[in-house]
């Protein structure tokens, strides 16, 4: 297949050699001003340092400049979910259906230089299209690197002053990832993609792919999510991890009935973290083919939807935590591992987080996997969907408390007025409720019954806007979306050779109003150190479909959050949270201490991407992606400091 390279140096072009270091914010060191990881560090904490935009001042903060795409590229990109990085003087990240690259200044936001690969019928069939969620940046001390991963799952090597590939790295710049999986397959076709940035540490290069969504496969059989590490000099396959344990591996005796030849997907789509002492790296293992169903795939199936510890220099597994055995609901892994020092019961504990779509963070200590409080197996609900085994048991944190609401019952539902509530319980009838882990069913089951509704739903709970962690209070904060699902299986011969696919319909509504009592979306934080939720807030006020509804009329309505999941990063001084993509358009400034909002700030569109700060010439700056499909182009960064 014919590959078009281009690399082209813009009119507004500097010399980029190595800059002298810059004066940070305040009296912040060049390290504490730069965002040089796709979470700040490899620990996944998604908090900065910085504090010269404080409580005092940040109701000050507005744009000082925006980014926007050419709007030649067809089709438009509408929602960038990149996070840019900020290292060494440039400002670099992805934009567009091509996943461009971008170097700009970051006082002015002046493009530096640009890259782009065409990669024709093998970017059309690849699975994660678009933008992706950003670069990974690698120097030695005298090469100075940007790797990006193209949609057709290409990794590229460029020059971080040029954007120039790099002739000895792969072919030409090129290594086609699909060529290291070590299993037969269409490079044209296969799908298999990435949507998160590689880590990068030391001179190893390491890649979590992502595949297609599991909801209605058309086959059992697809490709597995194998992790990739390649050398960061020469693009040479450093070790390949099998998620899926083949023959031999530990694990294998998991996948019943040789499953484990068959079955795909089990990929670290998240981004993956790191503790940099020991070298030990960790996987958000994805869920396996299909999302719904697993009557292919009898037993645990490890390591599919775990939390998995590998040496990061020899890819051999250290540990493994399994969060869901047997998944059946799509509740993998979303977010990258988060690293915390902790002190529980008085004894400083080195501590692991995963935030979880069923609203759990499950904390283990991150070198042996054991969990810091206890994690107990308790009884599931069984499948009645033939051919489906679920597993007895699930393993439930006893702390922190989940930070969403899991499953449903009446006393979740709409209760704004007793009519209210009356057609709520009237629009379930035909659905199954119950607790967390209740099984999909069929959609004309026995019982009369089309379906279960789940709650949290596919996308959570928590999902890929991860959450940010603050080491000086050992604080996490993180984002959640009340979202409930109807899961309705069904037999389709003419669209999968799976026994069972999903059909489900819409969660109904109540005349408009969500059939789930708000809040719709929050932010909660909670002490690591004991456990304990700190606060909950909404996230954001109360949507407008919801305040003016008729329904409604005369009620003192308070805030609700939005439709949204939050995005979100911490400073020293500030929580910054943005509504999210379908919220409102805003950001804003919480304390920390109390989740009480100090400032709000209207932006050019939603937010589609988690913000970051960096600082440059004494100035601290916040950076977000924002979308809104009437403007041209539909897509900008914008850059705010204080006025």
């Amino acid at each position: 297949m014919a590959l078009c390279f281009t690399a082209a140096l813009l009119t507004a072009l500097l010399p980029v050699t190595s800059p002298a270091p810059q004066a940070a914010a305040g009296a912040a060191s060049r390290k504490d001003a730069e965002w040089p990881n796709h979470h700040r560090d490899l620990a996944g904490s998604r908090y900065s340092p910085l504090a010269q935009i404080d409580r005092s001042n940040v109701a000050r903060l507005a744009t000082a400049w925006t980014w926007k795409p050419d709007t030649s590229e067809k089709p438009a990109e509408f929602r960038n979910q990149s996070t840019p990085l900020m290292v060494n003087g440039l400002l670099y990240f992805t934009s567009g259906t091509n996943r461009s690259v971008y170097a700009v200044d970051p006082g002015t936001g002046a493009t530096r230089w640009s890259w782009s690969m065409v990669e024709g019928a093998r970017a059309r069939r690849a699975p994660r299209r678009g933008a992706g969620r950003g670069v990974s940046y690698w120097t030695d001390g005298k090469e100075r690197r940007i790797f990006v991963i193209t949609p057709g799952f290409q990794m590229v090597a460029l020059d971080a002053n040029t954007g120039k590939q790099v002739p000895t790295f792969g072919t030409g710049g090129v290594v086609d990832l699909k060529l290291q999986l070590g299993v037969e397959l269409n490079v044209d076709s296969a799908a298999i993609g990435n949507s998160s940035p590689p880590l990068v540490f030391e001179d190893i290069v390491v890649v979590g792919p992502a595949l297609e969504v599991g909801l209605q496969p058309t086959s059992m059989r697809n490709v597995p999510g194998r992790i990739l590490a390649l050398d960061a000099r020469t693009g040479a396959l450093r070790w390949r991890f099998n998620t899926i344990p083949q023959a031999g591996e530990p694990g294998n005796e998991t996948w019943e009935n040789d499953s484990w030849r068959y079955t795909g997907n089990a990929g670290a789509w998240a981004p993956l973290s790191l503790d940099s002492k020991r070298g030990f790296l960790y996987l958000p293992v994805e869920a396996a083919t299909g999302d719904y169903y697993g009557g292919h795939r009898h037993g645990d199936n490890l390591f599919s939807t775990s939390i998995v510890c590998l040496n990061v220099r020899t890819g051999k597994r250290v540990w493994h935590f399994q969060t869901v055995h047997h998944d059946i609901w799509d509740y993998d892994n979303p977010t990258a591992p988060m690293l915390a020092d902790i002190r529980v019961n008085g004894r400083r504990r080195e501590a692991l987080v995963q935030i979880t779509k069923q609203s759990f963070a499950y904390v283990l200590d991150r070198v042996t996997g054991k969990p810091i409080w206890p994690i107990v197996e308790r009884p599931v609900p069984a499948s009645d969907v033939p051919g489906e085994r679920a597993s007895r048991t699930q393993p439930i944190p006893s702390r922190p408390a989940p930070f969403d609401r899991q499953g449903v019952t009446p006393n979740d539902l709409i209760d704004f007025t007793p009519a209210l509530r009356a057609e709520a319980l009237a629009a379930l009838t035909p659905f199954r409720m119950g607790a967390l882990f209740q099984p999909a069913s069929l959609n004309n089951a026995a019982d009369g019954t089309k379906g279960t509704i789940s709650l949290p739903g596919t996308v959570g709970g928590a999902n890929w806007e991860h959450g940010a962690y603050d080491p000086e209070r050992g604080t996490l904060f993180v984002g959640s979306f009340t979202n409930p699902v109807i899961l309705a299986m069904a037999n389709d011969p003419k669209r999968s050779d799976m026994n069972y696919i999903l059909v489900g319909d819409e969660v109904p509504t109540v005349r408009g109003l969500p059939i789930i009592k708000p809040p719709y979306s929050r932010v909660t934080a909670i002490d690591l150190n004991s456990g304990n939720h700190r606060w909950m807030v909404p996230n954001g006020d109360t949507p407008d479909e919801v305040k003016q509804h008729p329904a409604l009329a005369g009620l003192s309505i308070p805030p609700t959050g939005g439709f949204a999941r939050p995005f979100m990063v911490a400073t020293k001084t500030l929580l910054f949270v943005a509504e999210g993509w379908r919220g409102a358009p805003k950001l804003r400034a919480l304390d920390k201490r109390t989740g009480a909002t100090l400032a709000e700030f209207t932006l050019p569109g939603m937010a589609s991407a988690s913000p970051m700060s960096y600082a440059l010439n004494g100035v601290q700056y916040v950076a977000i992606w924002v979308g809104d499909t009437r403007a041209n182009p539909p897509t900008q960064l914008v850059v705010m400091a204080l006025k």
